[in-house]
């Protein structure tokens, strides 16, 4: 069986690599339209209203112009470390967005015979946890949901000097419903998502 994979969690770095993306484009849409305005010099734009503008001469000449003396160790300390740094930053940043996959809702198979196999649908479990965890009293509002490898159910209370102790009561009823279906075990999260008094 073919299992698919979805990535489920909100990427961290997204926002600052795109930033930094778009930072880019516009200074390379920026130095195009330099280059095509030194080409054709268009409204009388020549080489020097466009060192004017961005410099681009004055910072050639200056690079050109350094030589080994200018090279200090102090100074290649400096620019080394400083490189060291923006690298593992830029580095971070990449990893943090890379797409991180996990495993949707899938079938859980409990038994095979001659005659077929026994198969339990995932809403099947959620709806065992939620059955479970209506259970205890002050619960007000459940919803199960099967992820990868671990069930999590989300309640909604109706007190709040009882959330620690109905938390963990209703964590020991879903796991001693699955137990009782025959259902392997799982980590069971149980998150409280509401309070109404």
């Amino acid at each position: 069986m073919i299992r698919q994979r979805v990535n489920l969690r909100r990427r961290t770095g997204a926002l600052l690599t795109r930033s930094l993306a778009i930072a880019l484009a516009l200074a390379l849409v920026y130095g195009g339209v330099l280059d095509v305005l030194l080409a054709l010099k268009l409204h009388g734009l020549g080489a020097n209203e466009i060192n004017r503008i961005s410099g681009y001469r004055t910072a050639y000449h200056w690079l050109a112009g350094l030589d080994r003396a200018d090279f200090t160790t102090h100074r290649s300390l400096i620019v080394g470390f400083g490189g060291l740094v923006v690298f593992l930053a830029f580095s971070a940043t990449a990893l943090r967005t890379l797409p991180r996959p996990y495993l949707t809702r899938t079938e859980i198979g409990l038994a095979t015979s001659e005659r077929g196999a026994t198969i339990v649908r995932p809403r099947a479990v959620e709806r065992i946890a939620e059955v479970a965890a209506q259970g205890n009293a002050h619960v007000i509002g459940v919803t199960g949901r099967l992820g990868d490898g671990e069930l999590h159910v989300d309640i909604g209370i109706d007190t709040a000097p009882a959330a620690a102790v109905t938390l963990a009561d209703v964590r020991a009823r879903v796991r001693d419903q699955l137990t009782r279906h025959d259902l392997e075990p799982m980590p069971v999260n149980v998150t409280l998502t509401g309070y109404e008094p």
